[in-house]
């Protein structure tokens, strides 16, 4: 028999069964990460919980590094060493190289900084938009199951 991703044992048997049904109903593309499908199902567990406990939510969790500190980094570095091979191949004298490396330095990890908000916002939407359709699709089927129950 394998295993479930959705079923647990914490949860009360009527609505392990009907996270169950309404997961095995839907439609999943194969392209999706499954790493998405199990914090979609934690998310829907925990979901479950905090309404049977009537606890708080709890704070915002994130998963990975944040494309804000990997862009300016990355950038930043990479003008950085870009300004100082341009600056030894024309030969200019170590201090400007230097100076013109910082500076670059320090205004491409602004851009960088922007260009990762952005490349951050429009990943977490998407990201967002993917989950709230699974969820969707979720409902509906487990409501289709329902209405084939009575």
């Amino acid at each position: 028999m394998s295993e479930n991703p959705v079923q647990n044992d914490d949860l009360p048997e009527e609505n392990a069964v009907e996270l169950e049904t309404q997961f095995e109903a839907l439609y999943i593309p194969a392209n999706i990460d499954p790493r998405l499908l199990e914090l979609w199902t934690e998310r829907e567990r925990e979901k479950i919980e905090r309404s049977r406990h009537k606890a708080t939510p709890p704070p915002s969790r994130q998963y990975g590094r944040r494309l804000t500190r990997l862009f300016p980094a990355y950038i930043g570095i990479a003008v950085m060493c870009l300004s100082i091979i341009l600056g030894l191949i024309q030969r200019h004298e170590p201090t400007a190289i230097l100076q013109t490396a910082c500076v670059a330095f320090l205004v491409y990890t602004v851009v960088g900084l922007f260009v990762g908000l952005v490349a951050e916002r429009c990943i977490n939407d998407s990201v967002e938009t993917l989950l709230r359709d699974i969820v969707k699709r979720s409902r509906d089927a487990g409501q289709n199951v329902k209405a084939k129950q009575e």
